[in-house]
């Protein structure tokens, strides 16, 4: 089927939002106050919904800070667990060492963060290339996952 053939599907402009609610108005925060009443009321009907529809939107202002699921542990010097080995035929790979929990939530992480391969080994974290920098960067970012 064409892309541009959608039969009997029709496009709201609104899509279920607020009339008031603009893109250029959520950027600005102005209609903060009256887009959060108007959805307490709408959401008023269906408890379950409310809160997850705050949370999607953002409306609620709070930011708690979530634990990942893993961490990693600090030398004894207190330095980061990352290295860098050569491996056979000429390839470079980063190691984290030291991570306790779910190792491979921080692999999911740094694939998306840097945009290459990696494995889990025991408890190290092995991504292709030459990454020390930006794992570094991501781990320093993520205080809370760090002992």
């Amino acid at each position: 089927m064409p892309k541009g053939s959608r039969k009997g599907v029709k496009e709201y402009e609104n899509d279920g939002r607020p009339p008031e609610l603009t893109f250029a108005s959520f950027l600005t925060g102005s209609l903060t106050s009256q887009s959060s009443q108007v959805l307490d009321e709408s959401c008023s009907e269906d408890s379950g919904a409310s809160t997850a529809t705050r949370g999607a939107v953002g409306f609620s202002g709070e930011t708690s800070e979530k634990t990942l699921g893993f961490f990693v542990q600090r030398t004894k010097k207190g330095k980061l667990p990352i290295s860098y080995e050569n491996r056979a035929k000429g390839k470079k790979v980063t190691v984290i060492a030291n991570v306790s929990g779910d190792a491979n939530i921080l692999l999911q992480e740094l694939k998306k963060k840097i945009g290459a391969g990696g494995v889990v080994r025991g408890e190290t974290v092995e991504l292709q290339g030459d990454h020390q920098v930006q794992v570094e960067k991501f781990l320093l970012n993520h205080k809370s996952c760090l002992k």
